[in-house]
């Protein structure tokens, strides 16, 4: 006769005992499935220590085989030998009646399978309705329609059962549990909330989503799923092996609720845990069992997962209107007021036994402020480059508008600052793909030097006319005001510089201004710097003056044929440019008549 259940508190000892058939069990008594005598014998021995329930988490689907009436039969239709057990009791001939008996004598409760899907004609349930709960006030979101039962005779002598059924996540971990599965209009409970309502058996008017049992409150979700404790009080585990040889002292299950099933290798392959252990199916409703008794369990609301999908693209909203407004500072202050208080609110939620991943808040509220935030910055990308491009044809204005004063000024033609802004691209082209001053020469670079190229004579505007324009040659002491033409443009652009230190372009401009009529040798002006020290977009500047000066036609001189220009060109070798200048000319010089040809004066 089963006992009261023995009442455990939190830091008590455990309510659930599970009578494991282990791998030391079958060795013992031979492989799975045993004769049900074998099974017989366990339930009855654990009904003598007075549980307060029996579970049994064992579904006898077939005949029992070794049956002796069933060997007789067997005999009987294979070979037409009829086998005579004249000193066999009628009692012991049927395995499966000395089970029944046992089950039902032990008042115990068994498992079922259920499932969508069709399982095996032979395997198939009879008539379930009479074992299910008119639970009308419950919701639950599965429904099954075939179900994988006991044995006719096994199945019709007990009065309590329940599925087995434990589904893993879809990451592949087990975490929750239904309590209740439709089956032909019926609520089926599971195989542990069934064990105890073998004990009590719910006659109070059910809530919804929510029912006591033996005086502890269930919350449930809309799919009458549970979240099980895996930190509460573990169930006791004992040996198959133990009871059958009456090792195991009667204190050890008295009073506690019995769970008999299996963990042996090839019978029960368990759930895998989220701390990557594995966990029996018998463990599974053990473990649901234990967190009932010391109201552990948790539940996870369907609806706090919408809200918290709403708040997250709320909340995305108020951060991209404080990026929309720059307000940065506002941004760190906001996240870290959602971060302080998500914790504190998943916590509170936590200790009230409901559970709510953080990532149902952060996972979505980043997503959505992630894409919102790089929509934005695409945006504000296409509007940066549309200003831009903007001040860059306000800057291309302002540098051709310099370039005509002094081209005005000068006798010098549009022809010449496009020969010559081709030209040094030309050269700075070479050296890039030849990978030198790679720490230099890159394609932005390149850009700036060809746009800079035009300003490179600007300093002449402050060079009288009278010198500038004069058609003979000039004398020392003009010569010397000429030559501060260099200084003339490094001012221009250094004033400007001081307004706009970062500028690449002006960098480019102020050295192509000032330096372009260095030499290799240092006997340029007006620094007299010397190799390397002239910066490389100068060193490419001399070169392209000074060729489209030779092959340029001046009212102090004519017009010199490319092949003088090139040969003035190659004798300035180590003196007024670098071998690797002069080395790229050579390889060039077709490509500089090219440009000349295309962009000459009329």
């Amino acid at each position: 006769m089963l006992m009261k259940l023995h009442k455990s508190s939190k830091n008590d000892i455990n309510s659930v005992v599970i009578i494991d058939i282990d791998d030391a069990s079958l060795k013992k008594f031979g492989q799975w499935p045993w004769p049900r005598i074998i099974s017989a014998k366990l339930i009855g021995q654990v009904s003598l220590f007075n549980p307060s329930a029996i579970g049994v988490n064992i579904i006898f689907s077939e005949k029992d085989r070794t049956s002796p009436i069933n060997i007789q039969q067997f005999y009987k239709k294979f070979f037409n030998y009829n086998i005579e057990m004249p000193s066999l009791p009628i009692g012991l001939k049927d395995n499966d009646l000395i089970l029944t008996e046992s089950l039902e004598n032990s008042q115990s409760t068994l498992s079922i399978y259920l499932s969508e899907n069709k399982i095996s004609s032979s395997n198939e349930c009879w008539d379930l309705r009479s074992y299910g709960y008119d639970f009308m006030n419950i919701q639950t979101a599965l429904h099954a329609n075939f179900a994988l039962c006991n044995h006719v005779t096994i199945q019709r002598s007990i009065q309590s059962l329940g599925f087995v059924n434990a589904e893993v996540d879809s990451d592949g971990l087990f975490r929750r549990m239904p309590l209740f599965i439709n089956y032909q209009e019926k609520l089926i409970p599971s195989f542990a909330l069934a064990t105890l309502l073998n004990i009590d058996p719910l006659n109070e008017q059910l809530e919804r989503n929510k029912f006591s049992i033996l005086g502890h409150h269930i919350y449930m979700d809309r799919g009458s799923y549970v979240l099980l404790n895996f930190n509460s009080v573990s169930p006791k585990r004992i040996s198959a092996i133990d009871i059958l040889e009456n090792r195991v002292d009667k204190e050890q299950i008295q009073g506690k609720i019995v769970l008999i099933g299996s963990s042996a290798t090839g019978i029960d392959n368990g759930k895998l845990l989220a701390n990557n252990q594995k966990i029996s199916n018998t463990m599974i409703h053990a473990t649901l069992i234990e967190n009932i008794l010391n109201d552990d369990l948790y539940v996870q609301p369907i609806i706090y997962k919408e809200v918290n999908l709403y708040l997250s693209f709320f909340l995305s909203l108020i951060m991209v209107f404080f990026l929309y407004k720059r307000w940065y500072i506002f941004i760190f202050l906001f996240f870290s007021l959602i971060m302080t208080l998500s914790i504190i609110w998943v916590t509170l939620l936590y200790f009230n036994h409901i559970y709510i991943s953080i990532g149902y808040l952060w996972f979505p509220f980043l997503t959505f402020f992630f894409s919102m935030s790089i929509s934005f910055i695409l945006l504000n990308v296409k509007e940066q480059k549309r200003a831009y491009q903007a001040l860059l044809q306000s800057h291309s204005a302002t540098v051709d508008s310099m370039t005509l004063l002094a081209t005005i000024h000068d006798d010098e033609t549009g022809a010449h600052i496009l020969r010559t802004k081709n030209y040094v691209k030309l050269l700075a082209d070479y050296f890039y793909k030849k990978k030198m001053y790679r720490n230099i020469l890159t394609p932005a670079y390149i850009n700036f030097i060809y746009e800079a190229a035009p300003l490179h004579d600007i300093g002449k505007i402050g060079i009288p006319d009278a010198i500038l324009k004069k058609p003979g040659k000039l004398t020392e002491s003009e010569f010397e005001v000429m030559k501060t033409h260099s200084l003339l443009g490094r001012n221009v652009i250094k004033n400007t510089l001081t307004f706009y230190d970062k500028n690449d372009f002006l960098k480019v401009a102020y050295n192509i201004a000032f330096y372009h009529h260095e030499k290799w040798d240092g006997t340029g002006y007006p620094n007299g710097l010397k190799g390397d020290e002239i910066p490389i977009e100068a060193q490419f500047m001399t070169l392209a003056d000074v060729y489209d000066a030779l092959i340029s036609k001046r009212r102090y001189k004519k017009a010199f044929s490319f092949e003088e220009a090139e040969s003035i060109i190659l004798e300035s070798e180590g003196r007024t440019y670098s071998p690797e200048i002069i080395k790229a000319f050579i390889e060039l010089k077709e490509e500089f008549k090219k440009i000349a040809l295309k962009y000459q004066d009329e």
